[in-house]
Parts: C-alpha cells; sequence; structure tokens
C-alpha cells in the first residue's frame, strides 16, 4: 500500500533559499505543504497544512524569530521542528535547545545532510509514536483488566500478584513473601525500590521506580512499578500497598535511542561548526590575500593611463583619448573594489570592543559633513536624540557612515530630501532605522542587497562599489543584530538594525 509523501513546511524569509529549499525537499521525495517568511504566517499554515515536519530558520521577518515561533507552536500543534540557520552562538543554540528541536542544521548544509537529518527526525518521530501508542494500549489494559496489579498486606508481608504480574516478575504462584519478589529483583537495583516503598509509610502520595529483572530470570527486562498506600475502614485495615507493575524494556531502548540521536545530532552541529569556522578564516585570508596582491598591478593601470592622458592626451584622437579614459576609469573602480573586500575582511577579522557609543553624536556629525560637501543641496534631517548603544566604536561608525551616505547619495536625483535616523522601541527591545525618501527599490531584488557587489542601480546612475553594505551586514551580525530594508521605487528605503542595549 502507497503511503503518502513525508509533509514539510519551510519557514525562511529569504524567498531565493525558500525557493531552493523546496526544490531540493520535493527532489528528494518529500512533500513541501507551504512556505512562509515569518512567526505569524507560519503559526497560520501550520493550522491549515498540518505538516509532519517544519524546517524552522531562525532570523525570519516578523516581532518573533524561529525560536519564539516553534515555542508557541509547540503549545498548541506540536510539531516537530528543525532549525536552519548560519548562527552558531551558545546563546542561540541554547535557546533552541529549550524548544526540544528535532535537529540543528547550520547553513550552507549539503542535500545529503538535510536529507539525513529529516530521517532521523522521522524516525525520532516514529519512535516517539509508537511508544505513545504503546502506553496508551497498557494503560488501557490494566484500566479494563488489572493487569500486572499487585497488592501487598504490611502485616503478614504478602503480597497477591495478578496474572500478568507473575509474568513479569518471574512467579508462576497468585501469591508470594515480598523477599521474594524483591530476590526476583538485580540485587543493585534493590535498594531504590525499599527506599521508595518505605516512603509509602508515612504518606499517601503515589511512587514509582524503575529496576531491572533479576539476570536470571530471561528475557532481560526493565521494570516499572507504581505504588500507592491506601486504607480501608470497612476492614480496618491501614497501611495496604497497591500498584501496577510493567514492562518498560521498549521505553527504555527507545529513550536511549532518541538520547543517542540527540548526541549524534549535537555533535554534527559542534564539528559544522568548527568546520565553518574554519573555512570562514580560510576565505578571509584569501580574501585578504587577493585584495593585496591585486592592488599593485591595478594601481600601475591607473597611474600608467592617468600618465598617457596627461602626456599625450593632445596628441591622441577621440576614440583613443576615451578609451584611456574607460581603462583609467574601470581601474579605480576596481581599486575601489579590492578597498571594500579589504574592508570586509577587517570586520570579519578584528576583536570587538564594546563599549556606549552615541549614535545621536556620531549621525549629527556625519549628516553636518554631508551637507558641508554639497551646501547647495535642499536635504532636511531628522536625528532623534539620546540614542546610546553597546558596541564597538570603530565599526559601528562605519555602519552609520555607509548606510546615511547612501540616502544621501540615493536622494541626490530628487528636488528636495528628507533622511531620518531613529529608533522604534519594540516588546522584544525595537530596532534602529535610517529612512530616506529617494530613489527605494523593488522589493523583488532584496535578496541581493546585502550580498557582495550586489546592486540594484546602474552605476552610471549612482556610483558605488556595491561592497557597503555586505559590510554593514557583518558587522550588525557580529555584534549579534540584524539588518534589514523595506523600499518601494521612488519613494524611499528604510533600513533597520538591532543592536544590543546598554548594560
Amino acid at each position: 500500500m502507497n503511503t503518502a509523501p513525508f509533509k514539510v513546511m519551510v519557514v525562511e524569509d529569504e524567498r531565493i533559499v525558500a525557493f531552493n529549499l523546496r526544490e531540493r525537499l520535493t527532489r528528494l521525495g518529500y512533500s513541501v505543504s507551504g512556505l512562509a517568511a515569518s512567526g505569524e504566517e507560519a503559526l497560520r499554515k501550520a493550522h491549515e497544512t498540518a505538516p509532519d515536519l517544519i524546517l524552522m530558520d531562525i532570523r525570519i521577518e516578523g516581532d518573533m524569530d524561529g525560536i519564539e515561533t516553534a515555542r508557541r507552536l509547540a503549545e498548541v500543534q506540536p510539531t516537530p521542528v528543525v532549525y536552519l540557520t548560519a548562527h552558531s552562538e551558545d546563546s542561540t543554540i541554547d535557546r533552541a535547545r529549550q524548544t526540544q528541536p528535532y535537529g540543528y542544521l547550520l547553513k550552507p548544509f549539503s542535500e545529503r545532510e538535510l536529507h539525513a537529518t529529516i530521517q532521523m527526525a522521522m524516525q525520532r518521530r516514529r519512535a516517539e509514536a509508537q511508544l505513545q501508542v504503546s502506553e496508551e494500549r497498557l494503560h488501557f489494559a490494566l484500566d479494563a483488566a488489572e493487569m500486572g496489579a499487585w497488592d501487598l498486606d504490611p502485616a503478614n508481608q504478602e503480597v497477591t500478584l495478578t496474572e500478568r504480574s507473575r509474568e513479569l516478575l518471574g512467579f508462576d504462584q497468585p501469591a508470594a513473601r515480598w523477599e521474594a519478589i524483591m530476590n526476583q529483583i538485580e540485587p543493585e537495583d534493590q535498594p531504590a525500590v525499599r527506599d521508595r516503598l518505605q516512603e509509602l509509610s508515612s504518606s499517601s502520595v503515589p511512587c514509582h521506580v524503575e529496576f531491572r529483572r533479576a539476570s536470571r530470570i530471561p528475557p532481560a527486562a526493565w521494570l516499572r512499578m507504581h505504588a500507592k498506600r491506601v486504607t480501608s475502614s470497612r476492614h480496618g485495615e491501614s497501611g495496604h500497598l497497591v500498584g501496577v507493575v510493567k514492562d518498560v524494556t521498549r521505553q527504555r531502548l527507545a529513550d536511549e535511542e532518541i538520547q543517542r540521536l540527540n548526541a549524534e545530532l549535537e555533535q554534527r552541529i559542534l564539528d559544522r561548526t568548527a568546520q565553518l569556522e574554519e573555512s570562514n578564516k580560510a576565505l578571509e585570508m584569501f580574501n585578504h590575500s587577493i585584495a593585496h596582491d591585486l592592488r599593485g598591478p591595478v594601481r600601475a593601470m591607473s597611474g600608467f593611463s592617468s600618465a598617457l592622458l596627461e602626456d599625450l592626451g593632445d596628441k591622441l584622437d577621440d576614440q583613443s583619448r576615451d578609451q584611456l579614459s574607460r581603462i583609467n576609469a574601470a581601474a579605480q573602480r576596481l581599486d575601489g573594489m579590492i578597498d571594500g573586500l579589504l574592508d570586509l575582511s577587517r570586520v570579519s577579522s578584528i576583536a570587538l570592543d564594546r563599549q556606549p557609543v552615541d549614535l545621536t553624536a556620531i549621525a549629527q556629525r556625519i549628516a553636518r559633513e554631508l551637507k558641508e560637501t554639497e551646501p547647495e543641496r535642499p536635504v532636511a534631517f531628522s536625528i532623534a536624540p539620546g540614542m546610546v548603544t553597546l558596541a564597538d566604536p570603530r565599526l559601528i561608525e562605519d555602519v552609520l557612515e555607509n548606510l546615511l551616505r547612501n540616502a544621501w547619495k540615493y536622494t541626490s536625483n530628487h528636488s528636495t530630501a528628507r533622511i531620518e535616523f531613529g529608533f522604534v522601541s519594540k516588546r522584544d527591545g525595537g530596532h534602529y532605522f535610517v529612512r530616506d525618501d529617494g530613489a527605494g527599490f523593488d522589493m523583488k531584488y532584496a535578496s541581493q542587497l546585502f550580498k557582495p557587489f550586489g546592486r540594484l542601480h546602474a552605476k552610471n546612475e549612482f556610483p558605488g562599489t556595491g561592497i557597503g553594505l555586505s559590510t554593514v551586514r557583518r558587522i550588525i551580525e557580529r555584534h549579534g543584530g540584524q539588518i534589514w530594508a523595506d523600499a518601494e521605487v521612488e519613494k524611499g528605503t528604510t533600513f533597520y538594525f538591532t543592536l544590543p542595549s546598554p548594560a
């Protein structure tokens, strides 16, 4: 009989990544029940589509991140969650672990790793489901037929056993002395059983204890005993102990298997984290080396082309002068890109020096400098007072320089302009924003915004290397924050970012 494909829902706010995941999952034979970009959308679609598993990005759109979304989902519709993220900070992993996820995949991951993680999550889900069914059947049997029940009379230390109890404890008679019962338990486990039952002599609170059946009674088994002290005024009895015993071997094996799978997943996270850190270091060294090696030839190209234009400009025809000018301009652009790569490498490797930073003062200084460069431009700045955060002063100044100068640049084609820097308070702490009413961009291209050399406007319209926002994002993420943008063509752009509050 054919079974329905395993349904997976993807929660990922980068649409290109989400579509790629859907394609990969479909190729692996899974059914993608839906895509969601925010926590609110994920909760709604999970209710509508009832997925078997959710692949959850931790940093998503909206007020809830992926971890909070998983926590809320568990309260109303428990569904297995595997986290997908590019971040492996201890604090993030600790928060994620509290939601008891079925896995934690660090981006970028291979298709094989994705498939293996889902398969392990499915196996864990099946094991838990089987365990639940087994428990329900056992409780039904105990309620209906009193299977596995026993009764201890403290006066004579005699225990009455049902058929299932005798089977579990290795007896062939319906009654036995209590010491005979204890002899059916592994010697190492007997003290724990005695101590728990002794507690019932002065309490009516139920207790339970797990123990191993004596190894001489095959097959080997783990048993769980539940007990309670009861009284019967009708018969003048007091202190009777009644209880049930059941075989929990499969549950113990399932728990051990789950613990093994969890340990394997955690080790995979540690191994993958180490690999990523090593790869990042190698990539940064490569970028730095390439940038330095390229700088000499590029500046030679720029210098020689400038010298030719200066020395022979009046002797060249128009086409030759234009070609030399193009070579010179291209060399200067490449030199700017190299500077950008070096800046990106620098912000990735230097140690953070966190201290209180007055963002308002930095923004006001940058605004003054921009106005001095083009005093004739009618640009109105609005900078909120009293904005202080905990950050590296050098790096956070680079962030504001880049965002405010971008706002200045992309409003240059408008007759008047307004640039605003402020803070919005939220339940999760809030976020900063830099807003302008300039050229804006089409949000369907937003995924390209923070990629190195990614540009959403033509070079002849707005100059630049396309690496500044990549550097900004790297700085913000190194501080433990996030950055995102919202825009509309010819109506402006707003960049939002979060930073830690000062202690």
